[in-house]
């Protein structure tokens, strides 16, 4: 407990001092930059693994809280975006995992979880069971999480909110713990069979049913909504840790080439469809980026682009990789053994 507090009076800190230098995205970078240094720096950081849950309930609440009862017709202009994500995740897989087998002492497993755009909690939950190398694809991912997070704000900053009281006005607060219970209880039961993103999913369900059912209309405070990054950003620094430089400088340079392969393969992918598909550049971009899921629908939420667009292109992201790395894992077993014999 006193661990986590000690990580967000940091993540706080961190980020007052962002806002105070007139930062971009400050409530988010700053938090992450000032764990992310405490924690390479020797201070031991930590946030509870229930973080990243409560951090995707609360934002699929907020995004399903901008959804139109329009939505089926814009669900029909989404197939070939669709379709589009699949050729990208079939190229990123296939070059990733040539690079990372190709590397000295890197495992085949390793080499896979470690070439999945996105997917952390389910990839190392996986690799446990593979007795893979967990670190080794923690921290290869954790390095392409921490780019996105840091550069993406940026580059497109989340629309800062003035630090007032009246960011602490709740409206309807009866329909907001209603709407965050029903949001827990199907994520809950989503977590019990195994659905990506489960809680995220929850959200965006549990408010689609009371306020496409029931007509409610409310909206959390915009206090909340900084408290939410502020999370964030304590929740992704935290994953440094107790890292030694110098013990993982191989995995580091490992990463960075990953990293720049990674985006430029997505970032054409994204640049595709812009030109072909007319969707705008900064919606593309944030629906086809390889992980940071919660960070880039938290992101076009303050955008002038459409965050349901993001979240479904997410969310089928995570679905999809979560449905094809065991089939995968199974081929290259099969593979192996029939070399053996």
């Amino acid at each position: 407990m006193w661990l986590m507090i000690r990580t967000l009076v940091i993540g706080v800190f961190g980020a007052v001092i962002a806002y105070w230098l007139g930062l971009p995205s400050a409530w988010l970078i700053g938090a992450l930059i000032a764990v992310v240094v405490s924690a390479v720096g020797g201070i031991r950081v930590a946030m509870p693994t229930a973080t990243s849950s409560i951090v995707s309930l609360f934002l699929g609440i907020s995004v399903a809280l901008n959804i139109e009862i329009d939505l089926v017709d814009q669900l029909i202009h989404w197939g070939r975006s669709a379709v589009l994500m699949c050729f990208m995740m079939a190229a990123l897989l296939y070059v990733m995992y040539r690079y990372y087998a190709r590397l000295p002492g890197w495992r085949k497993d390793d080499a896979l979880f470690c070439a999945v755009p996105g997917n952390l909690a389910i990839m190392l939950s996986m690799a446990a069971e593979k007795n893979a190398n967990v670190r080794r694809i923690s921290l290869v991912h954790s390095v392409r999480l921490l780019f996105l997070v840091f550069l993406v704000p940026l580059f497109l900053p989340v629309a800062e909110r003035d630090v007032s009281l009246h960011g602490f006005y709740i409206e309807h607060p009866e329909q907001m713990v209603a709407t965050v219970l029903l949001a827990i209880g199907l994520g809950w039961l989503l977590q019990k069979v195994r659905v990506p993103a489960a809680m995220l999913v929850g959200g965006i369900l549990a408010t689609l049913i009371l306020k496409l059912g029931f007509g409610w209309h409310w909206r959390f405070p915009d206090m909340m909504m900084l408290s939410l990054l502020v999370f964030l950003g304590c929740a992704i620094g935290s994953r440094f840790n107790g890292l030694v430089l110098n013990d993982v400088i191989p995995e580091l340079k490992a990463a960075t080439g990953g990293l720049f392969i990674t985006l430029l393969i997505s970032g054409g992918f994204a640049a595709a469809l812009h030109f072909f598909l007319d969707i705008p550049w900064t919606q593309a971009m944030l629906a086809y980026a390889p992980g940071g899921m919660e960070v880039m629908i938290a992101i076009a939420m303050n955008q002038d682009v459409d965050a349901l667009f993001v979240a479904t292109h997410q969310m089928f992201r995570m679905l999809m990789m979560s449905m094809i790395i065991p089939l995968l894992m199974l081929l290259i077993k099969q593979r192996d053994v029939s070399k053996i014999i």
